[in-house]
């Protein structure tokens, strides 16, 4: 069985936690946006917080008496640039 990937889960928060500040340098936060980004922080917040309940004891095994696997992996969504300048300059921003 394959435990959940904390790791690339709390590495996908800062990574969205990144384009959060680069969105916020060059656009107004006026919620058409940050709604998105604050969402998939959350979800994954939640998931990982699923994660740790069930490594405490609570994990629902099937009849076979093997833990059943209620977490998948991570969706990375695709986000659009949404940038006014090039991909060079928001990288070294």
């Amino acid at each position: 069985m394959k435990g959940y990937d904390f790791k690339a889960a709390r590495r996908r928060i800062e990574e969205l936690k990144l384009i959060y500040r680069q969105m916020k340098r060059w656009y107004e936060d006026d919620d058409t946006w940050s709604w998105w980004i604050m969402a998939q922080i959350e979800e994954i917040e939640r998931e990982i917080e699923e994660a740790h309940q069930a490594q405490q004891g609570r994990m629902a095994v099937g009849q076979d008496g093997h833990p059943v696997n209620a977490f998948g992996n991570v969706l990375t969504p695709i986000v659009p640039a949404w940038s006014r300048g090039s991909k060079e300059d928001l990288q070294h921003a």
